[in-house]
């Protein structure tokens, strides 16, 4: 092991840790052996010797100081101190933070007041919102942002990215991996760059309004629904009708732009929450609508994939605005009760479960699954109003009793 490099990046390390607690530059730092070396009475005789000359060679070189036990020296080291941390950073051959940040935020200040001289006169308001974006991370990038790995390369390319955007009328037509190749050369390096920054920007959004340009991202949610259904879209004048009970699959951006469902029946509509998806192709396919009984009871079912991503959380807010009751069949487990509740949530209403009772888990009990300790944890998560529901608490007394889950996919929905 080299001692030496460990030693520096667990001052490093310090560094950063003792700057995020206080909000201050510390200068005077200080690793325990202990702490830092807990094996070391019992490590082999070289690996101690190895710890104890990296240390004094540092400590010769002015970097750090050394506390050795009351015992004396050469005996049992006890704290290892630095003093300037700046030289912890000359040693490992990097910018040192203070100043690294000190020049980024000047670099910012001065992209700031740049932006705001050359605005594109068609998006003033645009521009003057990613200029307080990078006014806010002028003022308030420091140490801390430098150990999360932003540096000012970093923030130079974040700045490419929103004065492409300002610029580029037609930038969303661009693959996230053919814009970064266009700025950066790199397929990859944008969607790094975002997530690496993604921290900085979600506190920024809490103090200013995020330019109004998205933000790319390989992200593509989408859900499904099926049924005799009328989808009526904003600012669009002729709706979709479903004659057929079709299943239809919608991504987030033809989700988002629903206005109203309505049941091609014109009654006031009911609608089926699927858990999972083989048990919504089962239902929910246009053959089924006229040979089972239980599908009959409802004008539509709708895929909720487990924990609604976006899209699925935009229809199941449609489905409620547009009045629809809503029904649910899912899992006989912890999280299957937990999703039925998710959806009263978003919808903001009651949700009814479908053969989600005890009577259902008796019957399939001999296929059940065992569930571990986290999962039977979930139920702590469940409220008393969502227990309240007819058949629910029962269904949990099973579930705790005999520590199984019984999966959607292997229940006669019939």
């Amino acid at each position: 092991m080299n001692w030496e490099k460990k030693i520096i990046g667990a001052f490093e390390s310090r560094y950063y840790a003792s700057e995020s607690e206080t909000g201050q530059d510390r200068r005077t730092l200080r690793l325990r052996t202990s702490t830092f070396f807990p094996d070391f009475d019992n490590a082999h005789p070289d690996e101690k010797v190895s710890y104890l000359e990296a240390a004094e060679s540092l400590e010769r070189r002015g970097i750090i100081k050394l506390n050795w036990e009351k015992r004396g020296k050469g005996e049992r080291l006890k704290t290892l101190t630095c003093e300037n941390s700046e030289k912890i950073f000359e040693e490992s051959g990097k910018p040192y933070p203070k100043t690294e940040a000190e020049k980024i935020r000047a670099t910012l200040s001065a992209k700031v007041q740049a932006i705001r001289e050359n605005a594109p006169a068609q998006i003033p308001a645009q521009a003057e919102q990613a200029a307080a974006l990078l006014e806010y991370f002028s003022n308030h990038f420091g140490p801390r942002e430098i150990g999360q790995g932003i540096d000012h390369r970093t923030m130079e390319e974040f700045v490419r990215f929103l004065e492409f955007r300002l610029g580029q009328e037609q930038a969303e037509k661009l693959t996230t991996r053919a814009l970064s190749i266009l700025l950066y050369r790199d397929s990859k390096r944008l969607e790094n760059l975002l997530s690496l920054l993604g921290p900085l920007v979600s506190r920024a959004q809490k103090a200013v309004p995020l330019p109004d340009i998205s933000f790319p991202e390989r992200s593509y949610p989408e859900t499904m629904i099926a049924g005799k259904i009328i989808i009526e879209f904003k600012n669009e004048k002729t709706p979709l009708v479903n004659e057929g009970g079709h299943i239809l699959g919608l991504p987030l951006e033809t989700a988002e732009e629903i206005a109203a469902i309505r049941p091609l029946s014109g009654n006031g509509g009911t609608v089926l929450t699927i858990e999972n998806k083989e048990t919504f192709y089962a239902l929910g396919k246009p053959d089924t609508l006229n040979t089972s009984a239980a599908a009959a009871r409802f004008d539509s079912f709708f895929y909720a994939g487990g924990y609604s991503n976006r899209a699925a959380t935009a229809v199941i807010k449609a489905l409620a605005a547009s009045g629809f009751s809503f029904f649910h069949a899912g899992d006989l487990d912890p999280d299957g009760i937990l999703i039925l509740q998710h959806i009263s949530e978003l919808a903001g209403k009651p949700v009814a479960p479908l053969r989600m009772d005890a009577a259902t888990f008796d019957q399939y009990k001999a296929w059940a699954r065992s569930l571990d300790k986290t999962m039977l944890r979930q139920i702590g998560k469940i409220t008393e109003k969502t227990k309240s529901i007819p058949g629910l608490a029962d269904l949990l007394h099973r579930i705790e009793e005999t520590g199984w889950g019984v999966e959607q996919e292997i229940i006669d929905y019939r």
